[in-house]
């Protein structure tokens, strides 16, 4: 194909180079394309002021808003796969036929790839493929029964794929289909995409490796010796193909329990994760209880996840058993580091930093006054703001600490990180604890001084409030005091919960068409005046879709089922919960003359209502708690769950009580940048970074569970 132009030079990235194929082909002129689309790719293609990351992602931001610019380029992809192909080539097989079963003992041939069936039948486009883990005994390559005790000591491999459901699975009794509808079919000429699997565990020895596996459009995966490289094509011939990935690992010495999880990513993203027990003893023995189950899920429905940017960093934390938690950290190029905590340590962290974080800005007295201590245009003087910010470093390196106690995790840590990255954290499934990741600050700090200002750090926020790096990074040594050591002022941090059955991840929030409207649920037992001027500064913002006041639980009721807006906004007090008639650790939200509304409250709403509007609203969710005081870390975590019942997007809250009339500007200037077509990550990282110029540090008292990509369907 040739190309039409001219272009400003060679493509950037891939994304170009396809992107002008597409352009000079005859699918540009399908009726299917949107208009729109078209317009925006085609000035994309003549702007020169963007570098492969941003080109990339302003492509994607189209495959994402546009359904009929992803059909094409789907369309697209399949033509140019046939022609690169030839005429006569046939397609590897695809897939196993129905009724399968496994060959006679020994017929299986020995390796780590067990040969593909060299039949031609696929799984239907439309089913559901589900994630496939069994243990085996090597050679023979048979299952081991789950009501078998694994020997100490002895070696076993587990079996991986992505197909159909198998009966002999440990997820067969609850399973959940594969979020394959999100994948970007990037691969092999676009026939489908390279997966990493990673396993790590506390009890079992288990290679240090990352493996990959080939998901193809339909069918089950298959392990090959073909490198993983994004847009290559296979080189290998169908009987070099295995349906099933074998990872070796072996028991512990000690009889007891053992556990491993097993981690599948695509470009940094982590799909789904499994969490394996099984119990070890001196001998096999039929007296065993090996378990799996799904415990984490990115989505469950048609995201398209060709629309997200790769993601540095995965950490996945993991639900407390015996009281500790395990925190697993993981790279593009494999595992980083597994730490282990407990709630214990997580609870009397986050209770020293949040108080540290009130202090800067706040004194509480005993009869329940504030004395502010920030000054009218919510800034603080450099001396200040060279405090606080001390305060905070020797908190947050002490958090750094707790996570990475030994200097070889320390070292992984910063190499992954040094530049600024995107972090998704995630945390499974009923998992309650959260942790302050923004406030992580990993230049090497000691107690014997004074911390050394970095002019050349602060020069730069005040430069571009969209800047992510100090100049003089290099340059950090002992003691050094500079805002980008602070994870949150580094790196976009995203913390999307795990999808339910039938829930996909939300990128686009409101519904198509039209314009984003604001509900608000405010307390009236707040300052009058500092509220009205809040909420004129709103209605001006949403002057399109306009501002829906709610004061009573009854009316918020109504507009939470009915679907309002596009955004919700929480405006008032958070408070402490009712000893007699609350849950101990949530967090309640107050409306009006002192109504109060629980996560079981939101779950009692949504229940009753016959309509699901929020499915096709998904709206975002702002939880600004002017005077909120919480101490328990999974202060919001439940109005996070609570709120997926009205199938929100995603949440964002403060996890400290902050002050009224800065809560206002934070508000109102996180509401306009995504207005202005900013997704969830920049924009909170721009608000940080606005109040950082006044010398404010209270920025990074906010926290957003959701992607980052977030963003408002239709705004100016």
């Amino acid at each position: 194909m040739h190309e039409t132009g001219p272009y400003p030079g060679a493509p950037r990235c891939p994304s170009e180079a396809e992107l002008r194929e597409l352009r000079a082909s005859e699918f540009w002129r399908r009726s299917e394309l949107e208009d729109e689309a078209r317009r925006k790719w085609e000035a994309l293609l003549h702007r020169t002021d963007l570098g492969a990351e941003d080109f990339t992602d302003e492509f994607f931001g189209v495959l994402g808003e546009y359904p009929g610019a992803l059909l094409v380029l789907e369309l697209f992809r399949a033509a140019r796969q046939d022609g690169l192909r030839g005429p006569g080539t046939q397609a590897p097989p695809d897939g196993r036929p129905d009724g399968v079963t496994v060959p006679p003992l020994g017929d299986i041939s020995v390796g780590d790839i067990e040969p593909a069936t060299d039949q031609n039948s696929v799984t239907e486009p439309d089913a559901d493929r589900f994630l496939n883990l069994s243990v085996v005994w090597p050679l023979s390559r048979q299952t081991v029964p789950a009501d078998r005790v694994l020997a100490a000591g002895r070696t076993y491999e587990l079996q991986v794929d992505i197909g159909r459901l198998a009966d002999q699975s440990l997820l067969a009794r609850q399973a959940r289909p594969f979020p394959d509808g999100m994948l970007g079919h990037t691969d092999d000429g676009g026939r489908g995409d390279w997966l990493e699997i990673t396993v790590l565990s506390d009890d079992f020895d288990l290679p240090a490796a990352r493996h990959s596996v080939f998901l193809p459009r339909t069918g089950p995966s298959w392990v090959c010796p073909c490198p993983p490289r994004e847009h290559a094509p296979h080189t290998c011939e169908p009987v070099h193909r295995g349906e099933h990935l074998y990872i070796p690992f072996t028991a512990p010495d000690e009889p007891g329990p053992a556990r491993l999880r097993l981690f599948v990513s695509y470009r940094g993203n982590q799909l789904q994760s499994v969490s394996l027990t099984a119990r070890v003893g001196a001998h096999e023995s039929p007296d065993g209880d090996t378990t799996a189950s799904v415990d984490y899920t990115l989505t469950a429905g048609y995201a398209q996840l060709a629309a997200l940017p790769a993601r540095t960093a995965a950490v996945r934390v993991g639900r407390p058993v015996g009281g500790t938690m395990t925190i697993d950290v993981l790279s593009q190029d494999g595992p980083v580091s597994s730490f282990w905590l407990t709630e214990h340590q997580v609870r009397g962290a986050l209770q020293r930093i949040r108080d540290v974080l009130f202090g800067l800005h706040a004194v509480h007295h005993e009869d329940d006054s504030l004395e502010n201590l920030i000054d009218e245009n919510n800034a603080k003087t450099p001396d200040a703001a060279h405090d606080d910010l001390a305060k905070l470093a020797h908190q947050g390196a002490e958090l750094f600490l707790l996570l990475a106690r030994s200097r070889p995790e320390r070292e992984g840590l910063r190499r992954v990180l040094r530049a600024p990255a995107a972090i998704q954290v995630c945390q499974q499934e009923l998992g309650n604890v959260t942790f302050p990741w923004s406030l992580l600050y990993d230049i090497p700090l000691d107690n014997q001084g004074d911390l050394e200002r970095c002019a050349a750090g602060w020069a730069e926020v005040h430069r571009d409030d969209t800047a992510r790096s100090c100049p003089e990074e290099s340059r950090h040594g002992l003691n050094t005091l500079c805002p980008f050591g602070f994870w949150g002022y580094r790196h976009f941090i995203e913390q999307p919960p795990s999808a339910p059955p039938g829930r996909r991840l939300q990128l686009w929030a409101g519904r198509d068409g039209e314009a984003p409207a604001l509900t608000v649920a405010r307390s009236l037992t707040i300052d009058q005046e500092l509220m009205d001027n809040h909420l004129t500064v709103l209605r001006g913002h949403f002057l399109h879709g306009g501002v829906h006041d709610c004061n009573r639980s009854d009316t918020l009721r109504k507009a939470l089922i009915d679907a309002s807006g596009a955004c919700v906004y929480f405006y008032g007090h958070g408070r402490r919960p009712d000893p007699l008639a609350e849950p101990p650790s949530t967090t309640v939200l107050e409306i009006g003359q002192g109504e109060r509304i629980t996560p079981r409250d939101l779950a009692a709403w949504a229940d009753s209502s016959p309509w699901r509007q929020g499915d096709e609203v998904a709206p975002v969710v702002f939880l600004n708690g002017c005077h909120t005081l919480d101490t328990d870390p999974a202060s919001w975590l439940t109005f996070v769950e609570a709120f997926s019942a009205f199938s929100a997007a995603g949440v964002v809250g403060t996890e400290i009580m902050i002050e009224q009339g800065m809560a206002n500007e934070i508000g109102e200037r996180f509401w306009e940048r995504l207005l202005a077509g900013e997704a969830v990550g920049p924009a909170l990282h721009k608000v940080r970074m606005t109040m950082l110029r006044k010398n404010n540090v209270l920025g990074l008292a906010y926290t957003a569970y959701c992607s980052a990509e977030l963003r408002l369907r239709n705004v100016s």
